[in-house]
């Protein structure tokens, strides 16, 4: 039995499942049923250009350290226009809800689930973009095999929910729409600032590499000169 308390269910979101024979497919498909209409960006047009964004009802992976994946990734979630239920879950890290709030991201959305087995977290994370109707999931899994990475997939595209996969290692080919890394970088003591690199989208390699800066007073990202 799963060792973690049972989630509050938020109001569900569903949408058509498409089955993905191809990465590429499924992406043109998600389009045309307008399942990505709402996917995060970073506002910025030179990574912008490079993908749909953070399509919704699909699986992205995040590869890099927790501290800064974590800031990295509340700044994305915190520009939801939907303002979507989140549930995050970790093997036991800790997220610090007012370092989350100057990131963009109102702590209020977050559920928290830690629990050190691989395979709680796995079904937390399902459970959440199942019947209890999350619209986003952060799953930190260290290493995670094919059926994790494709369970996750399927859960995401059958509620239009976002799924984000926080791991270590880098599986080729990667079975996600995206994958990025995110590394911590010097900053000017005001602003937190990221290295980030897209390495896959839509099952084909991709090389891109950024450095970036959350600005705090416009609530955007920002591109490092």
């Amino acid at each position: 039995m799963p060792r973690f308390a049972p989630l509050p269910a938020v109001q569900p979101r569903t949408a058509s499942y498409i089955a993905p024979s191809s990465r590429r497919g499924l992406a043109a498909l998600r389009r045309s049923f307008g399942l990505g209409s709402s996917a995060l960006t970073f506002g910025i047009p030179q990574i912008d250009a490079l993908t749909d964004g953070f399509a919704r009802g699909a699986l992205h992976e995040i590869i890099g350290e927790q501290a800064a994946v974590s800031g990295f990734l509340a700044a994305l979630l915190g520009r939801d226009r939907r303002q979507s239920a989140i549930l995050w879950v970790t093997a036991g890290g800790s997220l610090h809800a007012p370092t989350l709030g100057q990131l963009g991201l109102d702590h209020r959305r977050l559920t928290v689930v830690s629990t050190p087995r691989v395979s709680d977290r796995c079904s937390a994370a399902e459970q959440a973009m199942g019947p209890l109707g999350y619209g986003a999931v952060v799953a930190e899994i260290e290493q995670a095999d094919s059926d994790v990475a494709l369970r996750l997939q399927d859960a995401a595209a059958r509620r239009n929910a976002f799924a984000f996969l926080v791991r270590q290692d880098r599986p080729q080919p990667s079975l996600a729409a995206t994958r990025w890394s995110v590394q911590a970088a010097q900053s000017d003591g005001f602003r937190p600032c990221w290295q980030i690199a897209l390495e896959a989208c839509d099952g084909g390699a991709v090389h891109g590499a950024w450095l970036v800066e959350w600005d705090h007073a416009a609530g955007a990202f920002r591109l490092v000169a």
